[in-house]
């Protein structure tokens, strides 16, 4: 029974919507078992043999059993930032979900909402490397004020012409300057894109070895050539890179959470009474906080897209002052403090964040 109150109180299984074969040998000690738990060595009297169907269900309400504690939790963690908190490392548990089940449930919902949302609505097609490229062929203006595609040698021809003017002017010619490096990467560009969505590997080859420095060894160059090689394949499979990125994004997302804990104990590492478990709480809550917020701010763009903007100002706004009220009562420091802290976690944070994606990046281009 000690056995199953530890398990109850560190959020497993209880076993309650399992069959119990009580009165009968424990299967593990074989005592009698009287009750649910066998008395000997607390496992769970039941056989575990039921429909595939039984299993499944039994294990989703293993993992997500939250019953009525989510209803006392998602109020404190949306309206009362730090109570629950407090209230937890006080040793007030039982009322509330435990602190990793509901992050993990907050992180599932909010990445599948992201990326059945990402994909229905089209949001990954703005980030496709091929369009950014053809942006780059669209450079000047004719008569109209209108973009023109700068693609040809006449038109570098045309350009150094103007260039070779005496009577130019500095800034002239600093903006013809830009216009003609501008035209010569739309032109490099153009020659390696084929028509098919596939990148000439010669023309690519070519371009590098006139990058690569004169004195380049053979293995400085068959280094150019594979990076080169691979960015190619990258570009050809875009569909495939933006998967790994999906693939990989959760992972490094649940990374920051360790993160945010080991910046929460450098900033109060002098108050001995608080521990690495104190902060691992916090930690989670503010990230639970942060993933259900965002899935709520994620539906509303997805129906109103023209409130993007509007969300994503309301939404640092509103984790400043989450984070704030979060330190002055969980940790019960001053208003200048409180603020002070805060502002340094969100720049930490920040820094954390770029760092975190631009691996989430490295990665997922190696492994394509």
């Amino acid at each position: 029974m000690e056995a199953a109150g530890l398990a109850s109180g560190s959020g497993l299984t209880t076993g309650d919507h399992h069959p119990v074969n009580s009165g009968l040998p424990c299967a593990n000690c074989g005592a009698i078992v009287e009750d649910r738990f066998c008395t000997t060595c607390g496992q769970l009297a039941s056989d575990f043999h039921r429909p595939v169907w039984d299993l499944v269900m039994s294990s989703l309400a293993d993992t997500f059993a939250l019953d009525g504690r989510l209803w006392r939790s998602l109020p404190l963690l949306f309206f009362r930032p730090g109570r629950m908190t407090r209230n937890y490392l006080e040793g007030k548990r039982a009322r509330y979900v435990p602190p990793f089940r509901m992050f993990l449930l907050a992180s599932v919902v909010f990445f599948l909402t992201l990326f059945t949302l990402g994909d229905q609505l089209g949001w990954y097609h703005t980030f496709k490397i091929n369009d950014m490229l053809e942006e780059g062929l669209d450079l000047g203006l004719d008569e109209t004020g209108e973009p023109t595609p700068i693609v040809s040698e006449d038109r570098l021809a045309e350009i150094r012409e103007q260039l070779d003017n005496a009577d130019l002017d500095e800034e002239e010619r600093l903006e013809l300057q830009q216009t003609l490096n501008d035209a010569q990467h739309g032109i490099t560009v153009q020659r390696i894109l084929q028509d098919d969505g596939r990148i000439n590997r010669d023309a690519l080859y070519d371009e590098v070895n006139a990058r690569l420095d004169e004195n380049a060894t053979v293995e400085q160059r068959q280094q150019a050539w594979r990076a080169a090689d691979h960015a190619a394949t990258v570009y050809e499979n875009q569909d495939r890179y933006g998967a790994r990125i999906r693939e990989w994004a959760p992972r490094f997302s649940l990374m920051f959470m360790p993160i945010l804990a080991l910046m929460l104990t450098l900033l109060y590492a002098w108050h001995r009474s608080r521990y690495i478990y104190d902060h691992v709480i916090t930690a989670l809550h503010v990230q639970t906080f942060i993933y259900m917020t965002a899935t709520v701010f994620l539906v509303v763009a997805a129906v109103r897209p023209s409130m993007t903007g509007w969300l994503v100002l309301f939404g640092v706004l509103t984790l400043i002052v989450y984070l704030y009220k979060q330190l002055r009562v969980t940790y019960g420091t001053g208003r200048i403090m409180a603020m002070l802290r805060t502002l340094i976690l969100l720049f930490s944070s920040f820094i954390v964040l770029i760092i975190l994606l631009a691996l989430l990046i490295a990665v997922s281009f190696a492994l394509t």
